[in-house]
């Protein structure tokens, strides 16, 4: 625990994408929470897989694979600008194949990290990310995966607008991240996109879209791998603090990767 302890420290400084519910509407991670106030979102997601985009992209074949994971994300207004956040993953992962089943359950990750915020230019906010991911659970045989103990840093650049679409308010957010994973590991670019409309003060819809592509050397025999998925999601508030998020998703396009079909509930906090 006190090797753990000293990575987190020094790796440290910066923040990941959230999102944050606001008295009136829900807003994207560009936003700082408000000093003093903390929220927690505890979502669930199950994935399915029956095929895999391979090496020229084309989906083939392959055997049953299910995930089922629980997130705890928390992020805490430390002043007006700096907001820090935190993140632990836990999952289950069943992959049958040859008439076997292989399940795999434990934690994944470890986030920890600050956004802050910059300037407001145009009715445009700008942030900066900083996050650290201590990997807790080996993601394969590829000598390109993440193994237990690999620490990886993020930077990113997040934006974040009101906008008006078909007489309904709401926001646009865009992130832009570059992840730095040490070792013989390739890097990994990604780019996120979410639009949010306000449906009344209790309903919200929310459109997400993430790309994310492997970039540098790879020792991987599969080569590089690229993915891009899009998400759909409903918010429904309740009470002041306390809303609810169902959502599904699909990989649409990608390489190397699981073309992933999934569900996801999400319960959000705030305090």
């Amino acid at each position: 625990m006190g090797e753990f302890a000293q990575k987190l420290f020094y790796g440290c400084i910066g923040a990941c994408l959230g999102v944050i519910l606001a008295a009136e509407s829900v807003l994207a991670g560009a936003w700082p929470q408000p000093e003093g106030e903390t929220q927690v979102i505890v979502s669930a997601t199950h994935a399915l897989a029956h095929r895999t985009f391979d090496q020229t992209g084309n989906a083939v074949s392959r055997g049953r694979f299910k995930k089922i994971e629980i997130q705890v994300y928390a992020e805490h207004g430390l002043t007006e600008r700096v907001t820090l956040v935190g993140e632990v993953a836990r999952s289950t992962d069943k992959t049958e194949a040859f008439n076997r089943q292989f399940t795999d359950t434990g934690f994944r990750r470890v986030e920890f990290g600050a956004r802050a915020y910059l300037f407001t230019w145009d009715e445009t906010l700008y942030s900066v990310d900083a996050l650290a991911t201590l990997n807790t659970s080996s993601g394969g045989d590829d000598p390109a995966a993440s193994q237990s103990g690999d620490l990886d840093y993020e930077v990113a650049v997040s934006t974040g607008a009101p906008i008006m679409f078909m007489g309904l308010f709401g926001f646009s957010a865009q992130r832009f991240a570059y992840r730095h994973r040490p070792g013989v590991r390739p890097a990994v670019a990604s780019a996120d996109a979410t639009l949010g409309l306000n449906w009344g003060p209790d309903w919200m819809t929310l459109l997400k879209s993430n790309t994310e592509y492997s970039i540098g050397r790879t020792p991987s025999p599969q080569g590089h791998y690229w993915s891009s998925k899009a998400e759909f999601g409903l918010v429904h508030r309740f009470e002041p603090g306390f809303a609810i998020e169902a959502g599904a998703f699909r990989t649409f396009i990608g390489r190397n990767v699981l073309k992933e079909t999934g569900l996801k509930l999400s319960l959000w906090y705030d305090f």
